[in-house]
């Protein structure tokens, strides 16, 4: 019974092709089903679900509630089951609900596979589609889902005694009420061959742009502002575009004339403009000319979701139609998306795959972590330096801090960190170096503001199933990481975990020990500080590794991938590239400074921004005031703050605004400091002073917002 049920999203309609004809589309529901002997004592259908992704807070988990469940009940009930047996079912729905995309013929198509496999059936996907017709009766959607591909569709006329439901009503959204209680009878058998379709050629040329905007339509509404009559003009009209539109479509090359007319309606699109703002306009202001590419738009099913057909220049048609969006002040993602050729598809696990089970099979490779360790060994090894030799593969790493330089013990000081969801824009840009950097840094960096010296470090990967060249790369940016902090990668954990991570997804996180030497003082040196000692900052290299559940918000909200040319960088590099950008490592700088006496305390400006980090720093009876027009604040700031109306405050402590680190100095070394500092090749400026902490102030001020940032 174990298997995996994916059913992809749906576009009905087309433009002209009202209830008529839909288009399968690369968004799948999946429906991961296995047995579940527990579930026999959860509830008397004997069923547990379990849910994921869109309208994941609303959609219910009772299996006389939830549609998918309660259709395959529908089906197992027509055939004499009345439960389930002993199932878990976990639903993936990356399908935005109420949104024009099919998510209720998905559920229904889901379901209906559902009662087949656990039930065991056995029934031909022509039957299927009676029993989604049964209870979706919109045969575009459903067809189009199940089969795949471009289908136009008819649905026969059902008498009134085949349209009775006992057990389930129609389904317009997800989730639906309950049928009520189980009568004991069994519910009406769908006729045969309720609806008709057939699949039309689809040109590979031409792709699907999605504009989602995000707010729901519910499908009665959007029926509900349609006239019960239409003039005999209005369906000459549609009716000779819909002609045209099924074979221009499947052309190759396209005809971007044709099929931009072909794609007008007068039967549904012109009433439904009082539930979309400005949805007429917005339809008019693309077309052919004005946007190379573009072949044709329309509304998406009974929408808001806008579907435009192009070959190329998807971004720039995208971007065109968020901003349309924008001026009724809607927010809009967009996906491209490509026609789902295969429909639903059910991989099942045969008894053979279910016998003689291994580590391999249950998802962990032993011999994928032989491999990685061959692959980092080289670069592992080249963080070597006095104390240790970063030989890997023992139960542990060594240091001899003698051999490092500390005769006498010296202060041990520890620290560990992670990368955060910075680690998410690796995934999507496959480039995983430098994310192993920014650990490292987020660890070192943490050290040297106590004045410690990095000597070891240790990371932690962890990932459902361990892809080497991933893992390998990872690897090589923690090295050189290490190298920029002279500091040796002594140890590691790879560990692979089925079911507790995403496919392609990874987590990790990292320590660093560092010692102090007795003769110096451990920072902050706060008996040390005074009024009048002045605040120097230190330059990032961008966002670092603070903020990116922000960044990926605005990214969305701005209508970009991080595929995109970044907005603020001249170079035209990806948005995605330009964000992972690693964490500047300032070790060896402020070390040495430390080490001659010029920082009486440092601050790593990470989560907290500066109104957060500069108070750990300082005495209670201090306040640091920073001065936000002193230093530059860098292109990606300006952009992320525009971009996401970002406000002055949580600017300040969402992000480091330019500064990753901030450092007290006497303003008598003011001049040595950044002389210093800046000959190691740092960014330095004067940003602002400690002055006297009155009661109730906080230890951090930053002025000159409005004029610095704005």
């Amino acid at each position: 019974m174990a298997c995996v049920i994916k059913v992809p999203c749906s576009s009905a309609n087309i433009g002209p092709g009202f209830d008529v004809i839909g288009l399968a589309l690369s968004v799948y529901l999946e429906l991961h089903v296995k047995p579940d002997p527990s579930a026999e004592q959860l509830n008397s259908l004997a069923c547990r679900i379990t849910y994921e992704g869109e309208g994941e807070e609303e959609v219910s988990l009772n299996p006389d509630v939830n549609l998918v469940t309660r259709v395959a009940l529908y089906v197992l009930k027509c055939h004499g089951q009345r439960k389930f047996p002993s199932t878990h079912v976990h639903i993936k729905n990356p399908i935005p609900l109420g949104r024009g995309l099919g998510s209720s013929g998905a559920a229904v198509v889901a379901g209906v596979n559902l009662g087949n496999e656990v039930g065991n059936l056995g029934l031909s996907k022509a039957r299927m589609l009676d029993y989604c017709l049964m209870i979706e009766r919109h045969p575009d959607n459903v067809a189009a889902a199940l089969y795949g591909g471009f289908v136009g569709t008819y649905l026969n006329e059902l008498d009134p005694a085949d349209m009775a439901r006992k057990e389930i009503p129609l389904a317009e959204v997800l989730p639906e009420p309950a049928g009520g209680v189980d009568t004991g009878l069994q519910p009406p058998y769908p006729p045969l061959n309720i609806g008709h379709y057939k699949k039309f050629k689809w040109a590979k040329e031409i792709k699907c742009i999605t504009i989602i905007p995000q707010f729901e339509v519910s499908t009665a509404k959007a029926r509900g502002v349609l006239p019960d009559k239409y003039s005999r003009a209005d369906m000459v009209f549609n009716l000779q575009r819909i002609a045209l539109l099924t074979t221009a479509l499947g052309e190759s090359p396209p005809d971007p004339g044709m099929i931009y007319e072909g794609m007008q309606d007068k039967v549904h699109q012109p009433y439904r403009k009082t539930l979309i703002p400005g949805l007429t306009e917005i339809l008019q202001s693309v077309t052919p000319k004005s946007h190379p590419g573009l072949l044709g738009i329309c509304l998406s099913g009974a929408g808001p979701t806008i579907l435009a057909l192009a070959t190329h220049n998807f971004e720039g048609i995208a971007n065109h139609l968020i901003e349309e969006f924008k001026k009724e002040n809607i927010t809009c993602i967009w996906k491209l998306l490509e026609p789902a050729e295969d429909g639903t598809t059910v991989t099942r696990e045969t008894p053979a795959q279910q016998e003689a089970m291994t580590y391999a099979s249950a998802g962990v490779s032993i011999d994928a972590g032989n491999e990685l360790v061959q692959r980092i060994k080289a670069s592992v090894k080249s963080t070597r330096r006095a104390g240790a030799d970063a030989d890997i593969g023992g139960f542990g790493g060594t240091f001899d801090l003698a051999a490092a330089g500390y005769k006498e013990a010296p202060i041990l000081v520890g620290a560990i960190d992670g990368i955060g969801t910075k680690v998410k824009i690796a995934f999507e840009m496959g480039k995983h170096d430098t994310v192993g950097i920014d650990l490292v840094a987020m660890n070192v960096n943490d050290l040297v503001v106590q004045g410690a010296e990095p000597l070891m470090f240790l990371d932690y990967y962890a990932c459902s199933k361990l892809d080497v060249d991933a893992a390998a790369a990872f690897v090589h940016g923690v090295a050189e990481g290490c190298k920029q902090s002279n500091c040796t990668l002594v140890g590691g954990e790879t560990a692979e975990m089925p079911g507790l991570y995403s496919a392609g997804e990874y987590d990790a996180g990292g320590a660093a020990i560092g010692a102090l030497a007795r003769n110096q003082p451990i920072l902050p040196n706060t008996a040390s500080m005074a009024e009048g000692d002045v605040l120097i900052g230190l330059a990032s290299s961008g966002p670092h590794s603070n903020g990116f559940s922000l960044i990926r918000k605005i990214v969305e909200r701005a209508g970009l991938s991080f595929h995109s040319p970044a907005p603020w960088s001249e170079s035209g590099e990806p948005v995605g590239v330009a964000l992972l950008t690693p964490t500047r490592i300032y070790v060896r700088p402020l070390l040495a400074a430390a080490r001659q006496g010029l920082l009486k305390g440092m601050a790593h400006i990470t989560g907290g921004g500066l109104l957060e980090n500069i108070p750990r720093m300082l005495p209670n009876h201090l306040q640091a005031v920073v001065d936000a027009s002193a230093y530059p604040v860098p292109p990606v700031f300006r952009w992320l703050k525009q971009a996401g109306g970002v406000e002055d405050r949580e600017f300040s402590r969402a992000f480091n605004t330019g500064l990753g680190m901030v450092c007290v100095v006497d303003k008598s070394k003011v001049a040595e400091a950044t002389k210093a500092l800046e000959e190691a090749g740092e960014k330095v400026f004067v940003v602002g002073e400690l002055v006297k902490r009155e009661e109730g102030q906080e230890g951090c001020e930053v002025k000159n917002m409005q004029q610095a940032w704005n």
